[in-house]
């Protein structure tokens, strides 16, 4: 992440994360009680929610309006690092989301902002994935109060429209989004190149769809029709937000 945020000109601060596996995070990972459907909070998610806490807070703490919250496994897109400045951010924002997932999502017609040749869209249903967002200090404080105690993943509690902050907070989507996850190289890899993953496939070659899944034909056609429907009843367009 260094060499990428060299790459495109990004200064910034380094959160040490918390470890997932060290003893004593794992035993107050396993004391989080299961969802309502019996998962369980699994040591690395653990750490990784309390590792965006450290970083909410460090928000809180420097009295700064925003922040740009990286994870450690992305690919940055070019023109990344003119969005360090916050003249763009919509001035009702809570969050905006940087990063897209290569799934379906709902987004809003209006209202539609330009960005440094992107788009800022309101995010209208859940689309996963918390490697790179802007947070305002005002959502990151309430967010330290309100997941105190939790037993979601982060990019669950962020970004999933079926738990109760996603319908609070005003979440804008950049359109196409320049950040996308991925590994880093493995071993004699080149240091500017990115191993391909199940999320980073989906953009190869300029492709804005993911690959075909291996749900039932007849389900996948039902489920993307009853959705369709839901954005004509909502006035929102379901899409896949493109990377690049």
């Amino acid at each position: 992440m260094t060499q990428e945020f060299a790459r495109h000109g990004i200064v910034f601060v380094r959160i040490s994360a918390v470890d997932g596996t060290h003893p004593d995070i794992a035993a107050k990972a396993a004391q989080i009680p299961p969802t309502a459907l019996g998962a369980r909070m699994s040591n690395g998610a653990y750490g990784a929610f309390q590792s965006h806490r450290a970083c909410w807070q460090n928000l809180v703490d420097s009295g700064d309006a925003y922040a740009m919250v990286f994870e450690d496994d992305l690919h940055l897109a070019d023109g990344i690092g003119s969005y360090l400045a916050e003249s763009w951010i919509p001035a009702d924002a809570d969050i905006v989301k940087l990063e897209t997932f290569g799934t379906r999502t709902h987004i809003g017609k209006k209202p539609d902002y330009a960005a440094h040749g992107r788009r800022l869209v309101p995010l209208r249903s859940s689309h996963i994935g918390a490697g790179c967002y802007v947070l305002s200090r005002a959502i990151a404080a309430r967010l330290l109060q309100e997941t105190a105690t939790f037993n979601e993943p982060i990019d669950e509690v962020l970004f999933n429209d079926a738990l109760a902050f996603f319908d609070t907070a005003r979440i804008y989507q950049m359109l196409p989004a320049p950040v996308v996850q991925g590994k880093r190289p493995g071993s004699g890899a080149s240091t500017s190149s990115w191993s391909a993953t199940s999320i980073t496939e989906r953009f190869a070659d300029g492709a804005e769809a993911p690959k075909a899944s291996t749900e039932p034909v007849f389900a996948r056609l039902m489920r993307r029709l009853g959705q369709e429907m839901r954005g004509s009843l909502q006035g929102t367009r379901y899409i896949v937000v493109p990377h690049g």
